[in-house]
C-alpha cells in the first residue's frame, strides 16, 4: 500500500486525503493547530460563535463533485442554505441596496434604487458573465499545467479572444452599467482575492457571476462544518488526522519527497508528500532551497478582523452586509497602490445568527467585521485598529456600552498561521500569478506536491477543492484521461 503524508488539514489537505484514502492509499494528515480547517476556523466565547475566516460559499459544483466522487451525498453531511438576499449594500451616498441572485428581484431593485435605464445593462452583463464562466472553468481552471504551452492551445486562445479575458474588469463593467454604485457592486468581488477591481482582468468577472448568478450559500452550523465534514469522510475512508502536530520540514532524498520530520524530531517516511500550506511559506520554510524560495511573489492585501459580542438587536443588518467607502476609488488607491490603511475603508459584516440563532445569546448579535488592509509590507494595521473600529461603530450604528467584547485578528496573526507577509488571501491573482504562471501543484521534487489557495487554480474554497482534484489526479496518474 502506497503511503501519503499530508502537511496541513485545511480544505485542500482534507479533500486530498479523502480522495487518496478512497483510492486505497494509506494517508496521514498532520495539522499544527488544535482544529482542522486552516483559515476556515471558528471562535467561541461567552455563548457566541463566530466563523473566523470565510463566511460564505459560492460555486457549489467542486464540493458536490468531491462528495459524488466519494459516493457520498452532500445532504447527509451538510445542510446548505441559500442566503437570499445575498447581502445588503450600504453605499457611501446613503443608498441601501439588497443584492440577490433572483434576476427578477434584482432588476426591480436596480430600477427602484438606482435607475430603470440600468436594467438592460445588468441583464447583458449577467448573460455575458454566464457564458464566460461556463467556458473558462473547464478550459482554464480545472486543468493541469506543465508548461506555458498548455495555456496557449488554439482552443484556449480562441476563448481568450472571444471573451476578451485579458481586458480590464473595471472598465468593462462600466460599459454595461454607468452608475458608479453598480460599477462597484459588480466588480468589488475581486477583493475576495486581495486584488483591486481596477487592476483585475475581465476574466475575474466570473466571481460576480458566481455570486449573482449561482448565489451565496452557507452551511447551517457555520462554515467550520465544511472542513469537519470533509475530515469525517477522510477518516471514514481510513485516513488518520493528527492535530497539534507541527511538521518541521519535508525530507528530500535523491530529488524525491520521502517523508517529513515533525517538530518533535520524529521522522515519518512516505511515498508521497502533499503540502497544504501557503506556497511562499512552503518553499521558504518546509522545502530545501530552490529558485521558488527566492521568488518575490506579489501577495494579496490582508484583513483586519473584529469579532464583537453585541448585546442588542441590529435589525437593519442581514446575514451578509457590505459597506462601501464614500470614495471607493480613493479607498482602492490607498490600499492597493499606496499600501496604506484606508482613511475611509470599505468593509464587510456578517451576522451568522440570522441563519443560526444559537450563534448568539437571545437578543444579542455575533458581529463579524472584515476590513481589507495592507499586508505586512505596508502600513501596520495594528496602529490604525482603534480608528478603523471607530469607523465601523459609526457606520453600523453601534453603541459602545452594548459591545460585550471585541476580539481582534491582525495581519500579524495571519502570518502566524503560515500566510506569508500576513496576506490573508494568499498570493494575488495578477496575470503572472494565474493559470500556468501560478505555482503548480507539482513541486520541483518528485512525489512532492502543493495543494491550496496559493497554488493552481487559485484562491477560495471552490478553487482549493479543485486543487485537491489536480493533486489526486497527479498521484493516481489519471490526469489527462477522459472521464
Amino acid at each position: 500500500m502506497k503511503t501519503v503524508v499530508i502537511v496541513g488539514a485545511g480544505m485542500g489537505g482534507l479533500a486530498t486525503a479523502a480522495r487518496l484514502a478512497n483510492a486505497g492509499y494509506e494517508v496521514a494528515v498532520f495539522e499544527a493547530r488544535p482544529q482542522v480547517g486552516g483559515r476556515i476556523g471558528e471562535l467561541r466565547r461567552d455563548g457566541y460563535r463566530f466563523d473566523t475566516g470565510p463566511t460564505l460559499l459560492m460555486m457549489l459544483e467542486p464540493l458536490e463533485r468531491l462528495f459524488a466522487d466519494l459516493n457520498r451525498r452532500v445532504e447527509d453531511y451538510l445542510d446548505l442554505v441559500l442566503i437570499d438576499p445575498s447581502y445588503r449594500v450600504y453605499f457611501g451616498d446613503g443608498t441601501v441596496f439588497d443584492s440577490t441572485p433572483n434576476i427578477a428581484r434584482m432588476a426591480r431593485e436596480i430600477a427602484h434604487k438606482i435607475s430603470p435605464d440600468e436594467v438592460p445593462g445588468y441583464l447583458r452583463l449577467m448573460a455575458d458573465l454566464s457564458a464566460m464562466y461556463h467556458a473558462v472553468v473547464p478550459a482554464f481552471v480545472r486543468r493541469q499545467y506543465d508548461s506555458l504551452a498548455d495555456l496557449f492551445t488554439p482552443y484556449q486562445v480562441g476563448l481568450l479572444l472571444r471573451h476578451r479575458l485579458l481586458g480590464n474588469l473595471w472598465r468593462r463593467v462600466g460599459r454595461y452599467v454607468r452608475d458608479p454604485r453598480l460599477r462597484m457592486l459588480f466588480s468589488f468581488q475581486t477583493m475576495y482575492l486581495g486584488l483591486s477591481p481596477k487592476d483585475a482582468l475581465w476574466v475575474y468577472g466570473v466571481l460576480t457571476y458566481m455570486e449573482s448568478g449561482e448565489g451565496v450559500w452557507y452551511p447551517r452550523g457555520g462554515m467550520h462544518r465544511l472542513p469537519e465534514a470533509v475530515a469525517r469522510i477522510a477518516q471514514e475512508e481510513g485516513a488518520r488526522i493528527y492535530l497539534n502536530q507541527r511538521v518541521q520540514e519535508v525530507l528530500i532524498e535523491d530529488g524525491r519527497a520521502a517523508g517529513v520530520r515533525l517538530a518533535s524530531g520524529e521522522v515519518l517516511k512516505a511515498d508521497y508528500v502533499v503540502i497544504n500550506a501557503d506556497a511562499p511559506t512552503a518553499y521558504r520554510e518546509l522545502l530545501p532551497p530552490t529558485p521558488y524560495a527566492k521568488r518575490e511573489f506579489r501577495n494579496s492585501c490582508s484583513a483586519l478582523m473584529f469579532y464583537i459580542g453585541y448585546t442588542e438587536p441590529l435589525p437593519h443588518q442581514l446575514h451578509h452586509n457590505v459597506y462601501f467607502s464614500r470614495d471607493f476609488e480613493a479607498n482602492l488607491r490607498e490600499l492597493f497602490v499606496e499600501n496604506r490603511v484606508p482613511s475611509d475603508p470599505s468593509f464587510y459584516t456578517c451576522l451568522s445568527n440570522r441563519t443560526d440563532p444559537t450563534d448568539a445569546p437571545a437578543g444579542c448579535e455575533n458581529l463579524y467585521v472584515l476590513v481589507p488592509v495592507p499586508n505586512l509590507t505596508g502600513e501596520d494595521a495594528r496602529a490604525a485598529a482603534p480608528r478603523i473600529l471607530e469607523t465601523v461603530i459609526q457606520r453600523v450604528g453601534l453603541k459602545r456600552e452594548r459591545m460585550q467584547f471585541v476580539e481582534m485578528l491582525t495581519p500579524h496573526e495571519w502570518q502566524a498561521m503560515g500566510l506569508w507577509q500576513g496576506a490573508a488571501f494568499g498570493i494575488a491573482h495578477t496575470f503572472f500569478q494565474s493559470t500556468a504562471f501560478r505555482p503548480s501543484v507539482q513541486t520541483p521534487f518528485r512525489n512532492g506536491y502543493l495543494v491550496g489557495a496559493s497554488t493552481q487554480p487559485g484562491n477560495g474554497i471552490p478553487m482549493t477543492l479543485i486543487s485537491a482534484e489536480l493533486v489526486a489526479q497527479r498521484i493516481l496518474g489519471t490526469w489527462g484521461r477522459k472521464a
